[in-house]
């Protein structure tokens, strides 16, 4: 049973005489259990609807044109929690005080599906697998870390014994799912030899298994009473690209598709621009760092030179960004020296709250970009899209009107095409923006801890 939230004005469903709340219990026969079972059994265009209204069931009859939506809010879902201890877990690195969602560990499956998020399948069962098959839930996107079980059951901090990470991927596999896996790679636990094994394991899997992931461990200076772990060196990144490039040149060879993909940050932290976009394939992980740095590259690229005319009054911009990636914003901001009218700072923020080992913009809080920005010169500052959330809050909490109001400076929230930002920013007198892409569960329509 999944209940309608809202019913949207105009729409198919308040046509065919849905009400806010209605419970749906079944379409075309399939029972509804969440999400999942709604959109595979919304999946045609003749629908019947059982649906439970004030202690009373009906029928609704839908027919519904080719991509017509239905017009329906949906509330919440129940998320699986996370039943591991990941030695390197963000989450656990987290100081207290801050909201609700940011604590949960979430380890679902169906949000694999839905947007990408990574799982472990660590918490799932028989029946869960069958499900994803029948469904055809496909892709999943799979926390791996490393092949090895004892190595994984370590990095997972597991007490008890799972499932094999192999015999799930060979089920998947066998079953027609595609996979995208991720290895957080932590210096002297899954590098060498074990990253090694990881890679050749997976490779053995491929087309099933499309691509592979390396992203460095991310360590804040919250990391009381947990294990000791080494942050990724510049020298150990070389190493990782390096080693990655060899084994995605033979892939190449191969298959056609490099098959592994060192994370954005890995690159920058050896001082090198991320490759070209043919490197990236079908740029099958982007949403996880990879290769998005070439893709905003590219998009600058394109479009900037709709900014030099420059705007009709002078105007003197501040570009807030994270550390790692003042080193391909500053060549881009240098092209806009000679544009009339235009000033454009731009200004990486040291992440003072979860402590300077943290450097990418996504990971700022409101608390340190104030500190930047305070009393600044500015007409406008611009914040990276990924630091604000669909709220327009920062993660501790932060609005994009606190920052403004504490600061003395307009303030705006740009896109990852940093031209069409600028651009829109040409015309100052428009309402800025106050909503960012940082997402949060609640935003993905995930219900997380007990209702009250």
């Amino acid at each position: 049973m999944i209940t309608i939230k809202e019913v949207e004005s105009g729409t198919l469903a308040e046509r065919a005489g849905f009400c806010d709340g209605d419970r749906i219990l079944r379409v075309n026969d399939t029972p509804v259990k969440d999400l999942i079972d709604f959109q595979v059994a919304c999946s045609e265009e003749n629908l019947i609807f059982e649906v439970e209204r004030d202690g009373q069931t009906y029928e609704v009859e839908v027919e519904r044109g080719a991509g017509e939506s239905l017009g329906f809010n949906l509330d919440e879902m129940r998320l699986r929690r996370c039943n591991n201890k990941c030695v390197f877990c963000f989450l656990h690195q987290m100081p207290p005080g801050m909201r609700r969602s940011l604590y949960f560990e979430d380890d679902d499956y169906r949000l694999s599906f839905l947007h990408g998020s990574y799982v472990t399948l660590t918490n799932v069962k028989t029946a869960d697998l069958e499900r994803i098959v029948e469904q055809g839930l496909t892709p999943q996107y799979i926390s791996v870390h490393a092949t090895d079980p004892d190595l994984r059951l370590a990095l997972l901090g597991r007490t008890q014994e799972t499932v094999p990470i192999l015999d799930r991927i060979d089920y998947l596999a066998r079953n027609g799912i595609e996979m995208h896996a991720q290895v957080v790679v932590c210096p002297g636990i899954n590098d060498g030899l074990h990253l090694e094994r990881t890679i050749g394991d997976l490779k053995g899997f491929y087309p099933a298994v499309r691509s592979v992931a390396l992203v460095p461990v991310g360590l804040t200076k919250f990391r009381g009473h947990l294990p000791d772990l080494t942050t990724v060196t510049p020298d150990m990144a070389r190493e990782y690209v390096a080693a990655a490039e060899v084994w995605g040149e033979a892939s190449v060879r191969e298959t056609g598709e490099r098959f592994v993909y060192p994370g954005d940050e890995l690159f920058l932290l050896t001082g090198r621009m991320p490759p070209q976009a043919g490197y990236y394939d079908a740029f099958p992980q982007i949403e996880n760092g990879i290769g998005m740095v070439r893709s905003f590259l590219d998009r600058w690229e394109a479009g900037h030179g709709v900014l030099l005319e420059g705007p009709e009054r002078p105007l003197h911009l501040a570009i807030v960004t994270g550390k790692l990636a003042a080193s391909f914003l500053e060549p881009m901001i240098a092209e806009l020296a000679g544009v009339p009218h235009l000033q454009v700072d731009l200004l990486p923020v040291a992440n003072d709250f979860f402590g300077h080992g943290i450097t990418v913009s996504g990971l700022l809080t409101g608390e340190d970009i104030v500190r930047t920005l305070k009393e600044g010169p500015w007409d406008l500052a611009v914040l990276p899209p990924n630091s604000i959330n669909g709220d327009g809050l920062t993660l501790d909490d932060v609005t994009v009107d606190e920052i403004a109001s504490r600061c003395g400076v307009n303030v705006t929230v740009g896109d990852y095409d940093l031209a069409e930002t600028l651009h829109r920013c040409f015309s100052i007198g428009q309402d800025a923006v106050r909503r960012g892409r940082g997402r949060q569960l609640s935003e993905l329509g995930f219900f997380v801890g007990r209702r009250t």
